[in-house]
């Protein structure tokens, strides 16, 4: 029989594991600047993703490869995987029963960091399926306000059924476009539905500093 009092870390792993003509006569021009150049194409290293995440004190690592968020589900979905990007950082303080992970990439542009956001939102609102996992377990997730600003920026809280029975706590999932970067960050918590606004509290205070530095990036990055 399962246990009604938390969500076994395993099942949750596998729920996260499961979207110019110019005239003759006139001077020639210098050769354009390639759009990515001039926009920049790297995340600085010291860029402060992992910032809020773990205990005080704590140094939790980034790197340029690793799943991320690219598992995440939404309606069957995974929004995440197969962007074409032109540079990511992940940061993880995953273990035991903690869930909690933050993924940075730089789009093409804005319209297209924004464009990636829309999408998670509408997959959520419109989503007409129960989305079930290889645990037997039922998601459902809720739309909720962006403490980082309007749509497309977006807070998402996902909650699960086993057997039709609700597992204590919930995944909240905070979607914000700056420019051409995206950033998503998920945490799992003891939060019921009905403590939501708390959830979302919670993790933004977590995650703003890092949600701040975003400026640095001035649509794109380090040249």
């Amino acid at each position: 029989m399962r246990s009604r009092a938390r969500l076994p870390y395993a099942a949750l792993a596998c729920l996260l594991a499961l979207a110019g003509c110019r005239g003759a006569d006139a001077p020639a021009e210098a050769p354009a600047r390639p759009v990515a150049a001039a926009t920049g194409t790297v995340i600085p290293d010291d860029f402060p993703l992992a910032a809020g995440m773990g205990a005080t004190g704590d140094a939790v690592p980034t790197a340029r490869t690793g799943t991320g968020l690219r598992g995440l589900e939404l309606c069957g979905e995974t929004p995440l995987r197969g962007l074409t990007v032109r540079d990511r950082m992940v940061a993880d303080n995953s273990g035991g029963e903690a869930a909690d992970t933050r993924e940075l990439v730089l789009l093409g542009s804005a319209d297209e960091a924004a464009e990636v956001a829309r999408t998670m939102r509408t997959l959520v609102e419109e989503c007409d399926r129960p989305t079930l996992s290889d645990s037997d377990a039922r998601t459902r997730t809720e739309v909720l306000g962006s403490p980082f600003g309007p749509a497309p920026a977006v807070a998402l809280q996902q909650t699960w059924t086993f057997d039709g029975r609700p597992a204590d706590g919930s995944m909240l999932v905070h979607v914000v476009p700056d420019g051409a970067a995206l950033l998503v960050a998920s945490t799992y918590g003891a939060w019921s539905r009905e403590e939501a606004d708390q959830a979302v509290a919670e993790t933004s205070d977590a995650l703003r500093d890092t949600v701040t530095a975003l400026a640095r990036l001035e649509d794109g990055g380090t040249p």
